[in-house]
């Protein structure tokens, strides 16, 4: 990645993180977004749905887990684990991650378990591109189940019109935003 490109990236994510901040009816809002992610076709059909712990001011994914689990549905959630993502059940025992996630501490299964990825992110575009913290284990994680659906998740002021995208970077196949 060029310098500038990741001087880029750097400020956008210090201005979504600020913008993300400034949602005040956050969990209201964030209902709303379990809902219409509740309303796909693709969370419809799936019987294994990975989620995010959300932490500070993304979007609060306990009723995201809560519906899940109403819905009869299994609720895998990701773990860093050598510097990638693993899937892991979501009923399990939980510790707090150095990065200040709360992650599953149960054993990792195959990737092959998931049917939906709800996917985070500090911006999106109505095309699918995507900007995350840095790490990459989105991108790292998405590239290991090509063709499983997912959906990126957003309040409506993280939705901009273009984001620098690099080779390695992997679209969502939508977005979703409340």
């Amino acid at each position: 990645m060029s310098a500038a490109a990741a001087a880029e990236k750097a400020a956008l994510r210090r201005r979504m993180k600020l913008v993300r901040e400034t949602v005040d009816d956050h969990l209201m809002r964030s209902v709303e977004l379990w809902a219409q992610v509740a309303d796909l076709p693709e969370y419809s059909d799936a019987t294994t749905v990975m989620a995010f712990n959300g932490m500070g001011s993304e979007p609060d994914t306990d009723p995201l887990l809560a519906r899940i689990a109403a819905d009869g549905k299994r609720a895998l959630l990701p773990r860093v684990e050598q510097g990638r993502l693993v899937v892991c059940d979501a009923d399990g025992e939980m510790a707090t991650s150095s990065f200040g996630v709360v992650e599953p501490q149960g054993p990792a299964l195959d990737p092959s378990v998931v049917e939906f990825v709800v996917v985070p992110g500090l911006a999106f575009t109505t095309d699918g591109c995507r900007l995350g913290y840095g790490a990459g284990y989105y991108d790292g994680f998405l590239s290991t189940i090509p063709g499983v659906p997912n959906a990126g998740v957003c309040f409506a002021e993280q939705l901009v019109d273009t984001l620098p995208m690099e080779p390695h970077d992997i679209r969502v196949q939508r977005v979703v935003t409340a």
